[in-house]
């Protein structure tokens, strides 16, 4: 772990970091790399908006009336890197937060309605608000206006964490097998904001298939691809659907950082995901829908033979309480999606009036800027390449796993990188090459039942499970989006193997346990 010591921490190079502790008591907690969101470094504007947000959030949560869990209170930077609160709460300060979180629930009938008439609406429109923002807008305001918005998709975990909490201990109480993958699936299903748009990403798909001249075309023009389809009146239609779903979804970011463009930004990354699809053999919405349906009540099933009879009537009740569990989480992922794509959005507005104003050469460029900087003036083009070149010094930095007060976590991750094994995600055994990919935009590489093996997925990458028989991934847990996911189409995953991408070998054969965490050579142990 990283050597804190006061106002510095020592980085695993040797050299001493500055750093400004988020909340008085932080220094007292474990503070865990954050790299399942956020995998790179923070851009200096980025940096800016998360020290200068921060009040946003405090809002979200004093205008419920919830207090936060130390892991939502606030996040914390150590130079451009950023960490998230990894101790567990003392079981008193659970109880002491149990109260409020179940009398909202009940006052909203639930956590799904919880979500969908109080969450949900206010971050639509602190969305809309950024979007209205001119390239002239107060950007601490708009720092807090994302963190407003941010933060509503914490706020609705409190209502689920309770009753989560009450099934996973009944589970084990009665001894039955694997609790933890158990209470997850029966959770699984309904529908949500990411499989409604890889529905549409299908139906695309079908669409090209249907003209073969279109399908030879999407896959023949490689990058131009989208270019090829304008200019061919065969394609018309499936242009016309295409335009409409960049429409609908176009402000959704790829990734929860702000270097990462937005659909409509790179509308060629969506494309890339329908030639995957046009490319392979892949589920259908129809059976990814029976898969869940079928895990889910296979876990119903097995839970209720080890249950005794007078606690059936408890743990039906729980899965009520917990109703809509996968929709708000997938719900939370695509509202983030959207809210940093706007956030970007903006900023690229102002980068545009400074690239018009001669003060900078590109308006991406304004991403290695602050407020400060150029609202001082002057030509501003020198200082944006030299905090780019600090900025790619620092994607080769190895920062340390854990910041803070020592405790298990980095204990634990240290270990499981020893014994090259990862975190149970997704029940299931398969066999297959992995396919080790970058970007979603590398899916055409991926066949039929493949193994995909990359960093950290995100809704974007969604479409690609339909084509995956299995998924491994670098970082995350089981709440992770590739854990939901993987569960969702019924295929195995495991997560949070260190160094997976540069261990594996693109097409070695492999074989995951989805349920032990565990990735071996076939054929080896």
């Amino acid at each position: 772990m990283g050597e804190t010591n006061g106002a510095v921490v020592r980085f695993p190079d040797g050299r001493d970091v500055p750093i400004e502790w988020a909340y008085p008591d932080a220094p007292q907690y474990e503070w865990l790399l954050e790299r399942e969101h956020w995998p790179e470094p923070l851009t200096p504007v980025e940096r800016w908006i998360w020290h200068d947000g921060a009040a946003g959030g405090d809002r979200a949560w004093e205008e419920v009336g919830l207090e936060p869990p130390p892991a939502f209170y606030r996040f914390q930077t150590c130079g451009p890197f950023l960490y998230v609160n990894a101790t567990e709460p003392p079981p008193e300060r659970l109880m002491a937060l149990a109260p409020r979180y179940i009398a909202v629930a009940q006052e909203y009938g639930g956590a799904l309605r919880f979500w969908t008439t109080f969450c949900e609406p206010r971050i639509k429109q602190a969305c809309a608000e950024l979007a209205r923002m001119d390239d002239h807008a107060d950007l601490r305001t708009a720092a807090e206006t994302l963190f407003y918005g941010f933060h509503q998709t914490f706020t609705c975990l409190g209502l689920l964490f309770i009753p989560r909490m009450r099934l996973g201990a009944l589970l084990k109480e009665n001894d039955v097998a694997e609790p933890d993958l158990t209470a997850l699936e029966l959770t699984q299903g309904g529908e949500n904001a990411t499989q409604r748009i890889d529905e549409e990403i299908w139906r695309l798909a079908e669409l090209a298939r249907a003209t073969p001249a279109v399908s030879r075309l999407l896959q023949a023009a490689g990058d131009g691809a989208l270019a090829a389809l304008r200019a061919a009146p065969e394609a018309a239609t499936l242009v016309a659907a295409f335009d409409a779903l960049i429409a609908r979804h176009g402000s959704r970011s790829q990734g929860w950082t702000l270097s990462v463009p937005t659909w409509r930004e790179r509308p060629e990354a969506a494309l890339a995901l329908v030639r995957a699809q046009v490319a392979s053999e892949r589920v259908s919405p129809d059976e990814l829908r029976a898969r869940t349906a079928e895990r889910r009540i296979a876990a119903t099933e097995r839970v209720l033979a080890a249950l005794p009879a007078e606690r059936h009537e408890e743990f039906r009740s729980l899965l009520a309480e917990l109703d809509g569990y996968v929709p708000i989480r997938e719900g939370r992922a695509y509202w983030q999606l959207v809210i940093a794509g706007e956030t970007r959005a903006l900023t690229l507005r102002v980068g545009e009036r400074l690239v018009r104003e001669g003060r900078l050469g590109a308006a991406e460029d304004v991403c290695f800027l602050t407020p400060e900087d150029w609202d001082a003036g002057g030509d501003l083009r020198p200082l944006a390449a030299q905090r780019r070149e600090e900025w790619e010094r620092w994607r080769t930095v190895e920062p340390p796993l854990v910041i803070g007060t020592p405790g298990t976590t980095a204990a634990d991750a240290q270990e499981k990188r020893e014994q090259f094994r990862g975190a149970p995600a997704s029940r299931g055994v398969v066999t297959a090459p992995v396919r080790i990919l970058a970007s979603p935009e590398e899916g055409a590489r991926l066949q039929r039942g493949d193994i995909l093996v990359c960093t950290m997925t995100t809704p974007a990458w969604t479409p690609l499970f339909a084509i995956a028989g299995g998924v491994i991934t670098e970082t995350g847990g089981a709440l992770s989006h590739p854990a939901i996911t993987a569960r969702e189409y019924g295929i195995p995953a495991v997560v949070a193997l260190a160094d997976a991408t540069t261990k594996l070998k693109d097409g070695q054969v492999v074989t995951i346990d989805g349920a032990a965490g565990t990735v071996t050579a076939a054929g080896g142990s």
